[in-house]
């Protein structure tokens, strides 16, 4: 399932690489509240349109898991399409904040504005 869709050449040249969550906080709440589950979580995206994203499983209970998809950016919004654990095609957009060599910072589009999660480059 590769779909690369991009009218965004230098962001799609830009997210190519190894990701890894290093802050995900939601400001929603009249304190900060961080999301420790999603640090240490590693997203690769490659030239192809392919997606792979890898969270710990921090607590040993259900071991870690991973998903390969594919991505597609147009314009500010980065989309990620997988299949889930029923066979249904499913979609998740973010809204990319920003993208740097070494730096992604996202929001998912349903998210309230202030939750947002970054990725520092890894390889």
């Amino acid at each position: 399932m590769t779909t690369l869709t991009s009218c965004n050449k230098e962001a799609e040249k830009l997210i190519v690489g190894k990701w890894e969550c290093t802050s995900a906080v939601d400001t929603d709440y009249s304190i900060s509240h961080t999301m420790p589950w999603l640090i240490g979580m590693v997203w690769e995206f490659k030239t192809n349109g392919d997606f792979i994203g890898t969270i710990e499983d921090l607590d040993d209970e259900y071991g870690d898991v991973t998903v390969s998809a594919s991505y597609g950016i147009l314009g500010d919004i980065l989309t990620i399409t997988y299949i889930d654990e029923d066979g249904d095609v499913e979609s998740d957009s973010y809204i990319i904040k920003e993208l740097t060599k070494t730096k992604l910072v996202i929001k998912e589009s349903d998210w309230d504005e202030e939750t947002v999660v970054e990725f520092k480059k890894i390889l």
